[in-house]
């Protein structure tokens, strides 16, 4: 049988379905991961890797990963000085290089898994990729819809790989259980796909993506053009710094 591994970049999730609002999502990641992993086969290991510094907006998101039997990894945090506030603040980690490393080392092994699910929006995994790909290995690869490079679904296709988002394989899922979609042996064929599991144009997706990371940017003209300014003004970062006040 098709065994499969899951692989998180831990602070990527947090951050993405934090950020959007996705609670519900991240508190149960862990369940959606091993769900959709089961699709494509029999799921042998679970790895989180998070860092020092990882802020775990709530409990029951490592609570969900350690009852599901994922290990978390932890890696090194540095600190810097904030140049603005005069801060020490945390920066750059190894979470990236360590959860990379895994996998290419697990590559290695003779009962190294059939299939990797990498659950990361990051456009550094593209490097992994090709290594999953050159020992015979097939990928999957989850990312959270706002955050996911566009470099990375492009690679995935190219490689033959799926990929997901997040949020909409979380849809699936639900639909799945409810009997409002077939059970799907060709998840791992498709690329992007919406509420009910069906692939969607990757020219759409990417422009209606770019075009809401772009709103969502207070440094990009089309934010404050969203918001009825015709320029971005010259004091914005005040009002962005207001804004988030509120």
């Amino acid at each position: 049988m098709t065994t499969v591994g899951i692989y998180v970049d831990g602070p990527n999730m947090e951050r993405g379905l934090w950020d959007s609002g996705d609670i519900a999502i991240l508190e149960k990641i862990g369940t959606l991961l091993v769900e959709y992993g089961s699709t494509l086969g029999r799921v042998v290991e679970g790895r989180v890797f998070v860092d020092e510094a990882t802020i775990w907006r709530s409990e029951r998101t490592r609570e969900d990963y350690e009852r599901r039997g994922f290990v978390l990894v932890e890696s090194k945090s540095f600190r810097h000085i904030d140049p603005r506030t005069k801060r020490v603040v945390f920066g750059k980690s190894l979470t990236d290089p360590s959860m990379h490393c895994a996998v290419v080392d697990r590559l290695h092994d003779e009962d190294c898994p059939d299939v990797f699910v990498l659950a990361t929006g990051d456009k550094d995994i593209t490097i992994v990729l090709d290594y999953i790909y050159e020992h015979g290995k097939r990928g999957s690869v989850l990312g959270e819809a706002n955050s996911i490079s566009s470099f990375l679904i492009t690679k995935c296709d190219a490689l033959g790989f799926g990929c997901h988002i997040v949020q909409l394989v979380a849809r699936s899922m639900k639909a799945k259980k409810a009997g409002a979609v077939p059970s799907a042996e060709t998840s791992a064929e498709l690329k992007v796909t919406d509420a009910e599991g069906r692939p969607m144009n990757m020219e759409s997706y990417l422009e209606e993506r770019n075009r809401r990371s772009n709103q969502l940017n207070p440094n990009n003209i089309a934010y404050w053009r969203a918001r009825g300014y015709s320029e971005r003004p010259k004091d914005w970062e005040r009002r962005t710094r207001k804004r988030h006040k509120r």
